[in-house]
């Protein structure tokens, strides 16, 4: 029954934590379904079940689902015995996956959609967490997020995301070895899915962001000191300019050639950039030489810390153990993500932006 995910010994990556391989029509549960993403697939008293989310809250935070059986299994979410082996139970929850929330709140996440890649400043964002199994999260645990320039590099004061609780008033179903209960006033969350909720930065980063490499063109040099500098017809083709849609070099952009370190560009001819005088250099310019153009990027990335797992109280829903708090950098998780999916083959790297690097912008 290795297929249905009950005779698993271990849970990792490559056995999908567990979760259930099987193929019925349409319908795959595996890391590179993005239709039917399986980190909405867990495991409680009832089997294997599958959350159809019914609002834009699609976490612990959400009072309108229900959830479809796939494969009934009693006892799945308890421990699996002294062996370990070919027994019914899961043992403790395990962490799956980690990814931002689309900003756009596509359910399932959907890789083109209307999805976004970035969300404005000062505003709410969150990361969420799947286990593959219900857990209860106590109010306050906390998800560090880092902070980068638009080159990743430069990094700035970390952002704390918070789990908040779930309205008081709502009733949580729970599914326990001893039947049906019904929650209300937990203060947490009862999910296998935790959002923790952050606040992105009020003001972003800057940086020269390079967006095209070409060279002098051939026969042509540059005297001492001049400030026009013949380049390759390039200049005037539309080039990707990551961040920034499909754009051209442009005045305000910079240069990058020989001595010449990011100077600024005053006028863009069609074969040729006018730098301003104070970023000409006598040395390192002659046909040949590669030119890199860059533009001042105004963007502050997100990436969500590996290094520190989660901190604060999850427990196991069946033996009410602590779970494991740290990540492995296999639960980065491709899951569509907000952005741009660059490999829609695996559910590890090269992945889309949105699902792991969150950009702010004003």
């Amino acid at each position: 029954m290795a297929l249905w995910g009950i005779s698993t010994t271990t849970e990792t990556a490559d056995n999908n934590y567990a979760i259930p391989k099987y193929t019925s029509g349409s319908t795959q549960f595996t890391g590179v379904d993005i239709t039917n993403t399986p980190h909405n697939f867990f495991a409680d008293n009832r089997g294997w079940v599958y959350r159809h989310y019914q609002d834009n809250v699609y976490s612990g935070l959400s009072t309108a689902f229900f959830d479809e059986v796939h494969v009934p299994v009693a006892g799945l979410n308890t421990g699996s015995g002294a062996t370990g082996a070919n027994e019914t139970g899961l043992g403790l929850a395990t962490p799956v996956a980690v990814f931002f929330k689309d900003p756009n709140n596509g359910n399932p996440i959907s890789v083109g959609g209307g999805s976004t890649n970035f969300i404005s400043t000062a505003t709410t964002g969150e990361v969420h967490l799947c286990f593959n199994e219900t857990v209860y999260v106590s109010a306050g645990a906390t998800v560090r997020i880092r902070a980068f320039d638009a080159n990743n590099a430069n990094e700035s004061t970390a952002i704390v995301a918070t789990a908040a609780s779930v309205s008081s008033s709502a009733e949580i179903p729970v599914y326990t070895n001893e039947g049906l209960f019904i929650r209300t006033g937990f203060n947490g969350q009862i999910t296998n899915r935790v959002a923790f909720a952050f606040t992105a930065p009020s003001t972003v980063l800057s940086a020269n962001v390079n967006f095209l490499t070409t060279t002098v063109s051939t026969g042509q040099t540059v005297a001492i000191g001049a400030t026009i500098i013949p380049v390759s017809a390039f200049v005037q083709t539309v080039e990707n300019i990551p961040g920034a849609g499909l754009k051209r070099v442009s005045v305000g952009d910079s240069i990058t050639v020989g001595g010449i370190s990011n100077g600024s560009i005053v006028s863009v001819g069609t074969t040729t950039v006018t730098v301003s005088t104070a970023s000409t250099s006598a040395t390192g310019i002659s046909a040949g030489t590669a030119v890199t153009f860059s533009r001042v990027t105004a963007q502050t990335n997100l990436l969500i810390d590996l290094s520190t797992g989660f901190v604060g109280v999850i427990t196991d829903m069946s033996s009410g153990s602590g779970v494991t708090s740290s990540f492995t950098s296999d639960i980065i998780r491709q899951v569509g993500g907000a952005g741009t999916i660059t490999n829609t083959t695996s559910d590890t790297y090269p992945l889309g932006l949105g699902t792991t690097v969150l950009s702010v912008r004003a």
